[in-house]
């Protein structure tokens, strides 16, 4: 425990001192009469955005440090007791853009990550190891270990979510990292993710076989300037592979948002599935999420998530009902929630129901 508390006292001190002010150091240094050689490094130390050292004259062009903690307190209330925990992540690492313009390396370790069944523990610890360069304007592939975009909250990062926890069909088909090649971009109105990858988890025995994850999203009123539909876009993603017995996964969403409103969907079903571990079953699941921004840093937000664990079988199906807060005080940066769930569980599954209470924080330098 005293670790633990070490570890996140060392995470605030690091807050206080990137939340200076930017400064920049420059060094002039002339050689002879014709030549003047100039140095120059610049530090962008503003807390609301990723920090950046900035370099001249160099092969590497700009490093960011990345240094990520986010912890949530849970109390989970049931019939047959209650039960309290504090799970946490910390990461940290940093990403380097070449002075080319166009390619870029990351890599961010996981520090709290549980290895203790992985064979190599230190690749298992990674989250992001890539490569990524830009082919044309607005198109880029990425060569490397990175999370892939199984279902739209399945590929977003742990950092962005709305809720404390994911919707499960996000935790069960999706939030997974893979190492292999990736090719994103869009046209405007189109935004594709497709890539080929290893179906194994981890960074560990890549011999297991392969998979092909992608997602295309299409918003149709994307000229409308003045139409309140103009951010409205719609999703179609898959994820098949070949591990076990083999598995496909595919699903549709849908997103709108306009002024203070957000409203969306998602929709999934799967024949076999490979998030964290490989799975034989035919699930399927859907979630529906309405929020609205009180103010410019509070946000309010409900979501109805259900999951069936297994379509040939009955009464094993799990609904949520969840209402959370927002404080975003500087953006995703710094922010705390706070999130409320009621679970109603099939007969079929031994857990009774019950309520859980979230409260998350999160810090990002």
């Amino acid at each position: 425990m005293e670790k633990i508390l070490f570890k996140i006292l060392i995470l605030f001190l690091w807050a206080g001192l990137f939340a200076m002010p930017s400064f920049a150091i420059e060094e002039t240094i002339t050689l002879d009469e014709s030549t003047d050689f100039k140095k120059e490094t610049n530090f962008e130390f503003a807390f609301d955005k990723p920090k950046k050292i900035l370099f001249a004259n160099a092969v590497i062009n700009e490093f960011s440090p990345v240094l990520n903690f986010q912890g949530t307190y849970s109390a989970d209330i049931q019939e047959d007791g209650s039960n309290f925990t504090y799970p946490f992540i910390i990461e940290g690492g940093g990403e380097v853009r070449f002075n080319d313009g166009k390619s870029s390396f990351r890599a961010v370790s996981n520090f709290t990550r549980n290895v203790d069944k992985l064979d190599n523990k230190f690749l298992g610890k990674l989250s992001d190891v890539y490569y990524e360069r830009e082919m044309a304007p607005h198109h880029k592939v990425l060569i490397g270990n990175s999370r892939i975009p199984i279902g739209i909250e399945g590929g977003k990062s742990q950092y962005g979510l709305m809720f404390a926890k994911r919707a499960q069909i996000a935790v069960r088909f999706g939030n997974a990292r893979a190492l292999g090649a990736r090719f994103r971009g869009d046209f405007g109105h189109i935004d594709y993710d497709l890539g080929g990858y290893s179906s194994t988890r981890s960074l560990q025995d890549v011999t297991d076989g392969a998979e092909f994850s992608g997602m295309i999203n299409y918003k149709p009123f994307y000229d409308s300037e003045a139409s309140i539909l103009k951010d409205f876009k719609t999703s179609l993603w898959v994820n098949t592979g070949v591990r076990g017995s083999g598995y496909t996964v595919s699903g549709l969403g849908a997103e709108w948002r306009y002024d203070k409103f957000l409203l969306n969907a998602e929709y999934a079903y799967a024949d076999g599935s490979n998030a964290s571990k490989y799975r034989r079953d035919k699930s399927e699941g859907f979630y529906t999420t309405v929020a609205y921004n009180i103010t410019d840093k509070v946000q309010a937000a409900f979501r109805y998530d259900v999951l069936d664990f297994n379509t040939e079988k009955s009464n094993d199906t799990v609904q949520k009902y969840t209402a959370g807060l927002n404080y975003y005080i500087i953006g995703q940066r710094l922010r705390f929630s706070l999130d409320y769930t009621y679970t109603q569980n099939g007969s079929a599954i031994k857990q009774c129901d019950g309520s859980s209470i979230h409260f998350m924080t999160q810090v990002m330098i």
